[in-house]
């Protein structure tokens, strides 16, 4: 590929539309890594709270 094709693709419609998928794509990853932090950390509030109630 030389280098006026390449420059043409990056500054074409198709690499734009790419672009956009990954982004997406990346989004979607961020989204499901939140919610896994949020229940890992629930998880650690009910174990907090089941070791305190095993204490009294």
């Amino acid at each position: 590929m030389t280098y006026s094709e390449a420059d043409a693709f990056f500054e074409g419609k198709a690499h734009a539309e790419w672009r956009k998928g990954k982004e997406q794509e990346l989004k979607l990853q961020a989204a499901v890594n939140d919610r896994l932090n949020g229940v890992i950390r629930a998880c650690g509030a009910i174990v907090k709270t089941v070791a305190s109630l095993g204490r009294r």
